[in-house]
């Protein structure tokens, strides 16, 4: 009996083609996409300052928290993108109460307690207040006394921090 060899080939050995091990590479890319998610960081730029506003400088070492926004520029006092009152109108009212950004706040804070009610986030109370750095004192009380009063007591001032090197 004579052995008769097949015409057909059963390994390829022509150098010219190459074959990407898949497998492989979707582990490297998994590999990959778990570092960067483990690296990266949210920290950092929680505010956006207001265009209309210059902030203050300070030497803060903690981190912003995130809360009801209110910015109080030279011209207007705004909560969440919806101006409220006129600075001039604040500064020539009596007392240290602002009624149209109690009313305002109220209605955030009640509907901040019914959130809480019903899907359990809890109410903490914080406002971040961006005010321009050359306001008047005055009006920055105000603006404070009426957070408070309106059970938003956990206030944060945004400010830039200096860069000292």
């Amino acid at each position: 009996m004579a052995f008769i060899p097949s015409r057909r080939k059963k390994h390829d050995t022509d150098p010219g083609k190459v074959r990407l091990n898949l497998t492989s590479m979707m582990d490297m890319f998994t590999i990959i996409l778990v570092f960067l998610l483990k690296t990266y960081s949210t920290e950092g730029m929680l505010i956006h300052p207001s265009k209309l506003l210059t902030l203050p400088s300070s030497s803060i070492e903690k981190s912003p928290e995130v809360g009801l926004d209110l910015i109080v520029s030279k011209q207007s006092v705004v909560v969440n993108h919806e101006e409220v009152a006129k600075v001039n109108d604040v500064l020539n009212q009596q007392g240290l109460i602002v009624p149209n950004l109690l009313n305002t706040l109220q209605v955030y804070a009640r509907e901040a307690k019914r959130m809480e009610e019903l899907y359990g986030t809890k109410f903490s109370g914080k406002v971040t207040i961006q005010a321009d750095k050359d306001i008047p004192y005055k009006l920055l009380v105000k603006i404070m006394a009426t957070c408070g009063r309106a059970d938003y007591p956990n206030m944060r001032l945004v400010v830039y921090k200096n860069e000292e090197g």
